[in-house]
């Protein structure tokens, strides 16, 4: 079985998220990493090169960062990186429309990577306490 439930207790406090850019979030988080001795290779926006195609990228990093309505929750998330590492992904899922033509829609918000899997879910077990998900 894998060793990530095994994995040591750190000490991380909640985020305030409210009237903050969505960079400013990205540094709230790389900053409490790297206190409790998780820092990832890198943790930015996801559209972290503000690219006008937002849909496609998501929010530019100097946006606010997005309030979580009644039907929204956030994910976080652990992947396989393309060519090495673990990358980090922090969205928004929320449905649209109202039912039978319900869609479900997911907003990009951050990503990062680390080079080790351990590492990548330390570093979500983390996040999540940062954020209060469930």
């Amino acid at each position: 079985m894998f060793d990530v439930a095994e994995a040591a207790s750190i000490t991380i406090a909640p985020i305030e998220t409210k009237g903050k850019y969505i960079f400013e979030v990205a540094n709230d988080i790389r900053r409490q990493l790297r206190s409790a001795g998780v820092e990832p290779e890198w943790l930015n926006a996801s559209n972290f090169m503000d690219d006008d195609n937002e849909a496609l990228y998501g929010p530019k990093s100097s946006r606010q960062w997005p309030q979580v309505g009644a039907r929204e929750r956030l994910a976080i998330s652990v992947q396989r990186g393309w060519s090495e590492g673990w990358a980090i992904h922090v969205d928004r899922i929320g449905y649209s429309g109202d039912a039978p033509d319900l869609i479900t829609t997911v907003q990009k918000l951050l990503v990062g990577k680390t080079l080790s899997e351990r590492q990548a879910w330390d570093s979500v077990r983390a996040i999540n306490k940062m954020f209060d998900v469930a």
